[in-house]
């Protein structure tokens, strides 16, 4: 009987474990003339926040919308960055869509005219945007 215990114990911390890690995906853009990339960064519990920098973006912005909403993002956007493969063509101006859970992070990027990316691909950007543009953002205390 103990060892049930102990079994049944070791199952729920590793359970917690993996269900624990961050699951998130971001989008945005970048480039040009100042280099400057604006992200959007999309949580499963609803909480958006917005960045911009050089470099490294540091989120100083932060808006909410519903979790059922953010949930389907998440996972269209998993299941389209999965099923797309590897995609990395940016050009002076480019934009990007990424999937992250844990310490595994996927993300498409382009910009290259001489390498489109998928259409349906590009409409799930837009899609993103389209959601997270009419968000009230507010600036992180």
């Amino acid at each position: 009987m103990r060892r049930f215990y102990i079994f049944a114990f070791i199952t729920f911390i590793f359970s917690f474990t993996v269900s624990s890690q961050p699951k998130f995906i971001e989008v945005g853009s970048g480039g040009g003339f100042t280099g400057t990339t604006t992200v959007f960064k999309v949580l499963p519990n609803g909480k958006i926040l917005k960045g911009t920098g050089v470099g490294d973006v540091k989120f100083s912005l932060c808006g909410k919308i519903k979790k059922a909403k953010a949930r389907e993002i998440v996972n269209k956007v998993a299941d389209q960055v999965d099923s797309a493969g590897s995609f990395n063509h940016p050009g002076n101006l480019f934009y990007f869509i990424s999937y992250t859970q844990g310490n595994n992070e996927q993300t498409l990027k382009w910009g290259d005219i001489e390498h489109p990316i998928q259409d349906d691909v590009k409409k799930l950007y837009d899609e993103v945007l389209a959601s997270v543009n009419g968000v009230r953002f507010k600036p992180i205390k």
